[in-house]
């Protein structure tokens, strides 16, 4: 086929068709056509989803970091710098997530819009042992705020809004249709937001123990305690003393599940569970997804469902 279309419709088919088309080929212009659709290059899973839900068929989307690699220790090639610089918007994260974006964003053109998503959602720092933990190069890479802020589902719905406003400001002629599908999925996250409520409400054990700190919003915007053996980097190497003061916390609080990244190693979160008799559990932090998650056509709203699943099963709840 000589072209690919993504058709977002809003609501649940936008989020069916964002798992379906992640890392899909793209479209090519057919003979005859008039008019090239802006392009739009973003760094992570999470703004993938919502850049395609807002803007539908009428931009052309693409995702920079690699399907299934650690998001954390991309780089980007020539030829995608290229293609970032060629684009009407480069979308990123922000908050030291992507160290190649800061010196990435000020050689692109004036003609390629820049958006630090970091810049227009709420923040929450890094827990102070954390920080206490990072040496110099990993304080250069994260700074003090903690950049996984799409795990709470009130920033998702700030970064929809941002787009949409983004993209109605670039195309304004398409500002219904974008205003139309940023509302659609909105509703979605809400509904998504009060499933969250209600099921962690009432539970036995409210500690959330992870190989990697990727879930300390998902904790605070759910009432549960956060306690991870390494920092914010997926990279950084864990003491024998933080295990140790891990296995104790697990002991201590009962706690049954350790989880960890699938996309990283999770040689700590067994060792911790052999050592304490939990359970070790993949966890989606969603930075990116793998290659089976998208072929089952995994999005944002199925795959932090399945986290609600195991987050209620791990600590018990009613």
């Amino acid at each position: 086929m000589d072209t690919k279309r993504l058709i977002v419709f809003g609501g649940v088919i936008a989020a069916i068709v964002i798992g379906m088309s992640f890392f899909s080929p793209r479209p090519q212009k057919k003979e005859g056509t008039t008019e090239a659709k802006s392009v739009v290059s973003v760094s992570t899973f999470s703004l993938y989803e919502v850049a395609t839900a807002v803007a539908g068929d009428a931009m052309d989307v693409r995702s920079i970091v690699p399907l299934g690699s650690d998001a954390h220790m991309f780089s980007p090639n020539p030829t995608q710098v290229a293609e970032i610089s060629s684009g009407a918007f480069f979308i990123f994260n922000g908050a030291g997530f992507e160290t190649w974006a800061e010196s990435l964003k000020n050689t692109l053109p004036k003609t390629t819009q820049i958006v630090d998503m970091s810049q227009h959602v709420a923040m929450q720092k890094s827990e102070e042992e954390h920080e206490e933990r990072h040496d110099d190069h990993e304080e250069h890479q994260h700074g003090a705020y903690d950049p996984h802020y799409w795990l709470d589902i009130d920033n998702m719905i700030k970064m929809t809004q941002r787009l949409d406003a983004e993209f109605s400001k670039r195309l304004p002629s398409k500002a219904e249709i974008f205003h139309g599908n940023a509302a659609t999925y909105i509703g979605e996250l809400q509904k998504l937001k009060a499933e969250y409520a209600k099921g962690l409400a009432e539970c036995k054990n409210r500690t959330l123990v992870s190989n990697h700190d990727a879930f300390g919003y998902l904790a605070y915007s759910n009432k549960l305690e956060n306690v991870s053996v390494i920092g914010l980097s997926s990279d950084e190497q864990p003491s024998a003393k933080n295990i140790a003061d891990i296995i104790t916390v697990v002991k201590e609080h009962g706690v049954k599940t350790i989880f960890f990244e699938e996309m990283i190693n999770d040689n700590v979160s067994q060792t911790i569970a052999r050592e304490t008799g939990a359970k070790a559990v993949p966890l989606q932090p969603l930075e990116n997804i793998s290659q089976d998650e998208l072929k089952s056509h995994q999005t944002y709203l199925t795959i932090m469902r399945e986290n609600l699943k195991k987050l209620r099963e791990a600590m018990e709840c009613r």
